[in-house]
């Protein structure tokens, strides 16, 4: 009996040393492979943003949290993958708060979507970068991504401006005022702002 315990002993000591080896061997791999792909996504993390015009600078530099988005977007993390991780779930959560915080020259619908996509694309690059298995490719193709939607933000800005500067036609603030269908949902008011508007003529 004392040799069939012996026996057995010996061969579960044997059986847990060969797995605590398998083990070492994977985590080296993993710490191998790790350290490529950060070395790899630190070539890889360049974000851009474009010079604004006077008028979208003045407003921008007012609006705190795109100050402190840009800011960490610019930031390349320096030591570890883990840097990279960390530095993903901030800007994600910066990016939250910029549709909650924008500035109400820029509260329309199409900075609203544009802020949107940006978001869903750091989203997807936070993902990415905390999967066990990071996809480089991917990440590498969305990198670019998240830049055009940078640009295309700073572009709608600049068409914001552009047209608040093109001059209104006599009578088209009226009509303006007429086919917005919220401001036309009280009807007495409706009523006042035509008739202030008749007197006016």
């Amino acid at each position: 009996m004392k040799v069939f315990l012996y026996s057995f002993l010996i061969l579960a000591v044997t059986l847990f040393s060969c797995k605590n080896e398998n083990q070492q061997l994977e985590a080296q791999k993993v710490a191998q492979k790790n350290e490529a792909v950060f070395k790899n996504i630190s070539k890889m993390w360049q974000f851009n943003f474009p010079k604004p015009r006077q008028e979208v600078a003045v407003t921008l530099n007012k609006w705190n949290e795109w100050r402190q988005f840009e800011i960490e977007m610019v930031q390349k993390p320096k030591s570890t993958l883990s840097a990279f991780q960390m530095k993903t779930k901030n800007l994600s959560s910066k990016a939250d708060t910029l549709s909650i915080t924008i500035p109400f020259e820029y509260n329309k619908p199409q900075i609203l979507s544009r802020i949107t996509t940006l978001n869903t694309k750091l989203k997807s690059l936070e993902t990415f970068l905390n999967l066990r298995i990071i996809p480089e490719q991917k990440i590498a193709k969305l990198i670019p991504e998240i830049n055009e939607e940078i640009k295309g933000l700073y572009k709608q800005w600049d068409e914001i401006i552009i047209k608040k500067d093109i001059p209104k036609e006599i009578g088209e603030e009226l009509m303006l005022q007429a086919l917005d269908t919220a401001r036309n949902a009280n009807p007495d008011e409706m009523r006042k702002k035509m008739e202030n508007s008749n007197k006016i003529k």
